[in-house]
This record gives C-alpha cells, sequence and structure tokens, in this order.
C-alpha cells in the first residue's frame, strides 16, 4: 500500500510540476495586474468584476453643403444687365428675338418677336399719348403758339412775313453793296445775270460786276464792270457766278457760288447780312412766318443773366444728367425770369 500511495504521490508531484512549467505563459499575461498583496487594501471588493469599457458611438457622417453665395454677387450678377422691359432693354434684346425667329423660324420664336414689337408699338404709343398731353396748351411747347394750324391764319403769318422780308432787303440794300463775279463764255452766269439785275432794280442794291479777265458781260447788262484785280482769288472764288456782299467799309461776306433762283438768293442775303451783323436778330426775326418769337426755350435756358443758374443744381452723375423733377423746377424758374 505504502508503495501505492507513493506512486499516486509522484503523478501528483509530476502533474503539478507540469502545470507549473505552464504557467510562464500565463504570469505574463497578467503580469501588468496586481497581485493579491497589492491589492489588499481594496478588502472584499478585490473579488469585484472589473466594469467593461462602454464603446463611445461614433458620430454620424453629416452631409456637407455648400455655403450659399454672398449677397454682392447675386446683385452684381442682377445689375449687369437693363432692366427687363426697359428701352435700354428692348434696343439691346429686340434684334435678338428677330435674329432667333429668322435663323429658327419656328412658331414660338415668331410668337416671342411679334409679342416683343407690339410691346414695342404699345409703349411708343403710349410715350406719343403722355407727349401729346404735355405740350398741349404750353405756350412754350406748343408750336400753334408759334406758327397757326388753320390755313386760313398760316397765309396771313406768310403774308406778313412776305413784305417784312421785302422791307428788310431794301434796308439791307441801302447798308450793303452786292459784287457780282463772271467769266467769260459763261452759261450759268447769263442764267444769274437777269436775277442780280432784279435785285438792283427791286430792292435798289449797289450791283458791281467784276469781270475775270476785262471781257463786258454779253449784253452789256452790265456796263459799268470793273476788271477782277485779285479780289476773286483773295474771296476764295472757284465756281462762277460768285456773288458777295460789301460793306462800305471794304468788308465781304459770301452770298454763294453757283447759279440760284431768286428767292433762294433774296434768303441767302438776308441770312448772309445777319451774320456779318449788317441788321439785328429782330430785324430778321420779323421775316419768319411765325406769330412768336419770344418762346425760344434755347435762349431762355442758356441765358446767363439771371439769378438761376445751371451750377446750382447738384449732381452726382458723370455725364452731368440732372433728374426730371430738378431740371422741371429750373425751366420754371427761368422761364419766370424772362
Amino acid at each position: 500500500m505504502c508503495g501505492d500511495m507513493n506512486n499516486k504521490t509522484l503523478k501528483k508531484a509530476t502533474l503539478a510540476l507540469a502545470l507549473i512549467a505552464s504557467m510562464p505563459n500565463i504570469s505574463v499575461a497578467e503580469d501588468s495586474r496586481p497581485g493579491f498583496y497589492d491589492r489588499k487594501a481594496e478588502g472584499w471588493f478585490f473579488y469585484e468584476v472589473e466594469p467593461e469599457e462602454k464603446e463611445v458611438p461614433k458620430p454620424k457622417p453629416v452631409a456637407v453643403q455648400p455655403p450659399p453665395p454672398p449677397p454682392e454677387q447675386e446683385q452684381m450678377a442682377q445689375s449687369e444687365g437693363p432692366e427687363y422691359f426697359s428701352a435700354a432693354w428692348f434696343r439691346e434684346n429686340l434684334p435678338k428675338y428677330k435674329d432667333a425667329w429668322w435663323d429658327n423660324p419656328t412658331i414660338e420664336n415668331a410668337k416671342a418677336f411679334a409679342y416683343m414689337q407690339r410691346f414695342a408699338m404699345d409703349r411708343s404709343e403710349q410715350a406719343q399719348d403722355a407727349y401729346e398731353l404735355a405740350i398741349l396748351g404750353d405756350p412754350y411747347l406748343d408750336e400753334v403758339s408759334r406758327r397757326p394750324y388753320a390755313t386760313f391764319a398760316s397765309q396771313q403769318v406768310d403774308s406778313k412775313a412776305g413784305k417784312e422780308r421785302q422791307t428788310l432787303l431794301g434796308t439791307v440794300a441801302s447798308r450793303v453793296g452786292l459784287f457780282f463775279f463772271y467769266q467769260p463764255n459763261c452759261e450759268m452766269c447769263e442764267i444769274q445775270a437777269p436775277i442780280v439785275k432784279m435785285l438792283e432794280q427791286g430792292y435798289g442794291f449797289t450791283v458791281v460786276a467784276v469781270s475775270s479777265d476785262g471781257t463786258p458781260f454779253p449784253g452789256n447788262i452790265f456796263p459799268e464792270f470793273k476788271v477782277d484785280n485779285g479780289h476773286a482769288e483773295q474771296l476764295g472764288v472757284v465756281t462762277y457766278p460768285a456773288l458777295f456782299l460789301a460793306s462800305p467799309d471794304g468788308s465781304f461776306a459770301p452770298v454763294g457760288q453757283g447759279v440760284m433762283s431768286l428767292p433762294d438768293t433774296a434768303n441767302r442775303i438776308l441770312v448772309t447780312a445777319r451774320r456779318a451783323g449788317w441788321i439785328s436778330d429782330d430785324e430778321f426775326n420779323k421775316t419768319r412766318a411765325l406769330v412768336n418769337t419770344d418762346n425760344n426755350i434755347a435762349e431762355i435756358l442758356t441765358d446767363k443773366t439771371g439769378e438761376v443758374s445751371l451750377e446750382e443744381i447738384m449732381t452726382d452723375d458723370k455725364g452731368n444728367y440732372i433728374p426730371p423733377e430738378q431740371l422741371m423746377d429750373f425751366i420754371r424758374e427761368k422761364i419766370k425770369e424772362k
């Protein structure tokens, strides 16, 4: 029995040694954990189960949305083109609708162009109506204030203006003379000569006929002619016949070079005399077929003798554009000063 017991004891010892031999791997794995003596201060809590670490939930991915465009960019994009259906918009886009219809003549393209064209016509009618409402009855805008539309009245105005013209031509004839430059063998000169003679006989002009080479005028119409001694070149005569007004102090003013009718020549003489200062604006205005010449807006607004001036109107526009309200205030004040 003793032998059996010894054998069992030996087997247990061998098994114990085998278990001990396998323990280093385990001890290495548990080496980081404190032993019993190291944890004796925990008392009975030594036997508590270690709490498991909770997994922190990962945040769900959020889709990144692109930031909205800045408001300034939107405003810039909207302000790049003219306002819809404005005059500037139509000037820019109506030809495009026409081209689209022409290049691709579909019903839709034709309708688009037709509607835009109709819009432009309707707006033009609206603008014309507003224009008519604005000028009717305004003595500075209504043309009837200057010249009557009625035939019987306009004929009377024309007749009076014609008489004033005849009178003024006589006045001019008393202040300046008429130089008539001609060449020999000049058919146009022969056509113009009788008209010059009418001015001499009808209005009292002193006519000085000037021959380019000393040849008398055919028919001896101007027996007391002069020979050109360089005046034609000095005055810039390049075409014959040529007419000039001349004052007693030696000043010359061109009337025309070439053939001119009697009414045209008479009108040119008055315009030339006015330009040279030989007649006044008031004298000339009487020859115009107008009832009223005192409502000239250009003269009123550009008159700088009054107290109101454009310099008083402040504007930030680079083109000196004046808003309609301010412009009308200025116009009304200038009319009051008249």
